[in-house]
């Protein structure tokens, strides 16, 4: 993925150099990413959503998960701020033959171009920490989810920051997530890992 990687946007600027992360941390990254993938599966069991929107597509993992999950029945939308990562991810979907249940774009997580209540579900995996201004964010896809809709959204805990090569004060914690999310009047349930926290809510 490194093709996808290099396109990547922290803080609405190019990732820097000096951000790469060793081979060893970014497979246990990716084994990480894939458990919280399985926390997801297990929360939307039964669960049959007729829009879907993945917000920061990134390297197209949980895009990946969400198309073959609901591809057969529902339309799916990713969106991610780049527009390089945004291109690569078209020709990989393609290549996947997922094309047809996707619709992948580029936009601001920040200024979603959507309608309010347009989505069933919302998913934002290991984005907060690479936006500018994560409270918007959280508006934004609050605004853009339906009513009885579900958001789920996973990022890093602190315990991550040195591997990752990240700043504490760049990751929204748990709380403030919730704390978010609450005055926008969802209901949330927060699951807690050592390395990443996975919060469930719906409006």
């Amino acid at each position: 993925m490194r093709e996808v990687r290099k396109h990547f946007l922290y803080k609405g600027k190019s990732m820097k150099e000096n951000r790469k992360i060793s081979p060893t941390i970014s497979r246990k990254r990716d084994r990480l990413q894939d458990h919280v993938l399985k926390s997801i599966g297990v929360s939307v069991k039964g669960f049959q959503p007729d829009r879907v929107l993945d917000v920061g597509t990134g390297y197209g993992m949980n895009l990946t998960f969400l198309a073959r999950r609901f591809g057969n029945c529902s339309r799916i939308w990713s969106v991610d701020a780049s527009p390089a990562v945004v291109h690569e991810m078209k020709k990989i979907m393609k290549k996947r033959r997922y094309a047809r249940r996707v619709i992948v774009k580029q936009a601001n997580a920040e200024q979603l171009p959507f309608k309010s209540n347009h989505f069933d579900l919302v998913v934002s995996l290991f984005l907060l920490h690479h936006l500018s201004n994560p409270k918007r964010g959280l508006f934004e896809m609050g605004r853009v989810l339906s009513h009885g809709g579900r958001l789920i959204i996973a990022d890093w805990r602190s315990a991550a920051v040195k591997s990752l090569m990240l700043h504490a004060s760049d990751i929204p914690s748990p709380s403030f997530v919730i704390r978010q999310l609450k005055r926008l009047g969802y209901c949330t349930r927060k699951h807690s890992r050592r390395y990443w926290y996975l919060i469930e809510a719906i409006k």
